[in-house]
């Protein structure tokens, strides 16, 4: 009988046992909040749950309880805390300022991408960006280039030019002074190196724009000018709508000689610009003289372009399709430094206000030469004359 009473007391031990271990998986209220419970006893974590009876979303706070009339990730929360649905206003609002976002790349995102672009620009002759810092950082790479090899085509024999013009001033002074009565006289050694230099060359680079030019010395008139504007802001007023300047005088061009290489510059300079078809068909038109003022067109990557002529000089102005306007308004005063930053770095170190490619300090240095040798013949033939006497 006493075995039946304990078994019984057993059985009812081990129910009421077995039953205080069932865990309850659901909505709890603490006296703080609502928490939600898992079947194991655990509590949901912040972030966004989704309640597995009803489907419902809500979002937990950082201790774990449900948020409710607020607003998270843009999602509004309800009174009882559910997540409601967006409208389709409120998506295509947050979609619209994702795509405006994402289109600002960060100044690292932007460097890198300006780099890529000046790295595949030195493997190509020609430009294809269609953005406006990107094209123009591309024809920096080929203006460093196209320009210093005309220059140094232009002035590759001056020393020998030099030497002819203080020979033939030497050659002048013997026959002045053959040429006196008494054979006593000797003519005035005078050099003139006024058609030594025909051009000259410019290179220069500010915080506003880029110029590269070669100009006739006697009346400082370009012959071939490329340049760019910096400035990227429509409320400056220094902006200029376009993005890219070429302009090619021939009809000055003082030499055969000098007329092939500034040819050959041009044409490689238009490639650069345009495209190989475009540039190379503007460049026939140019040569042949039938190109028209006001002429409109687009580069081979799609870029616009408007041709001018005006007394002789052919300038080509390029436009990229990317850069809106409205999209240079809203760039920050730091993008703008950024990215004028960025496209100096891409450029051959150069002096602030301008400096000559080639010719510039190497001529004055041989001029001063001549003017020296022209010095010291003079002094020769000065002692020459005492030791006669």
């Amino acid at each position: 009988m006493r075995k039946k009473v304990l078994t019984a007391s057993f059985l009812a031990i081990s129910i009421s046992t077995s039953m205080g271990l069932t865990s309850y998986a659901g909505w709890i209220h603490d006296g703080h909040g609502w928490q939600y419970q898992y079947a194991d006893g655990s509590t949901a974590k912040q972030g966004w749950l989704t309640d597995p009876d009803t489907g419902l979303i809500y979002h937990m706070a950082p201790g774990g309880y449900m948020m409710s009339d607020t607003e998270v990730e843009g999602y509004k929360l309800a009174s009882d805390g559910h997540r409601l649905d967006k409208t389709d206003e409120q998506i295509a609002r947050e979609t619209r300022e994702k795509e405006k976002k994402e289109s600002r790349p960060s100044p690292n995102k932007a460097k890198v991408a300006l780099d890529a672009t000046v790295a595949e620009a030195k493997t190509r002759e020609y430009a294809n960006s269609t953005m406006r810092t990107h094209y123009q950082a591309e024809m920096q790479v080929f203006m460093d280039k196209i320009f210093s090899d005309m220059a140094n085509e232009l002035y590759k024999d001056i020393k020998d030019r030099r030497a002819a013009v203080i020979e033939a001033a030497q050659e002048a002074a013997v026959a002045a002074s053959m040429a006196s009565e008494d054979g006593g006289d000797v003519g005035e050694l005078a050099v003139d190196f006024s058609n030594l230099y025909p051009t000259d060359t410019y290179k220069g680079n500010d915080n506003e724009g880029v110029k590269y030019s070669i100009y006739r010395t006697e009346d400082k008139q370009d012959i071939i000018a490329a340049s760019y504007s910096k400035i990227v802001k429509t409320e400056s007023p220094r902006y200029v709508p376009y993005t890219f300047d070429l302009g090619y005088n021939r009809s000055i061009i003082s030499s055969d000689e000098d007329l092939v290489i500034f040819d050959e510059g041009y044409l490689r300079l238009l490639v650069a610009a345009l495209g190989q078809e475009q540039g190379s068909a503007i460049y026939d038109q140019v040569i042949a003289g039938t190109i028209v003022d006001g002429t409109l067109g687009n580069t081979d990557s799609g870029n616009s372009f408007v041709i001018m002529k005006k007394n002789e000089v052919v300038t080509i102005r390029v436009t990229c399709s990317e850069k809106k306007p409205e999209e240079a308004v809203e760039t920050s005063e730091n993008e703008e430094n950024q990215e004028e930053n960025q496209t100096e770095a891409t450029a051959t170190e150069m002096e602030a206000t301008s400096s000559v490619i080639t010719s510039g300090q190497g001529q004055k240095k041989e001029e001063t030469e001549a003017v020296e040798t022209e010095e010291q013949a003079q002094e020769e033939t000065e002692n020459s004359e005492q030791a006669t006497e």
